[in-house]
């Protein structure tokens, strides 16, 4: 994943918005599919569930550059100091 992409962006801010929190993998699916620009989850299962794995596969390699953090046992996901950087959070300014 390219750290220009739409996708990569869109869930690192959903991320910093809830920084101290963090996502399960349901909310962040949630989320993402709330946000213009990112491609809508179908009512259809079998796309619903490709998308999910596009998501999974986008958090695994987002967790392997260090831009989040996704913990495996409670499938939750945090984002770094990394990952705010690439961003530019405000969150860094406080």
């Amino acid at each position: 994943m390219e750290p220009s992409s739409v996708f990569f962006v869109k869930i690192l801010r959903i991320l910093a918005e809830k920084y101290s929190m963090g996502c399960t993998f349901e909310e962040l699916t949630k989320l993402v599919t709330s946000v213009p620009n990112v491609s809508k989850f179908t009512d259809n299962s079998a796309a619903g569930r490709e998308n999910q794995a596009k998501l999974m596969e986008a958090l695994v390699s987002m967790n392997s550059e260090g831009y989040i953090f996704l913990n495996s046992y409670t499938d939750q996901s945090l984002i770094t100091i990394k990952g705010l950087i690439a961003i530019n959070s405000k969150i860094l300014w406080n």
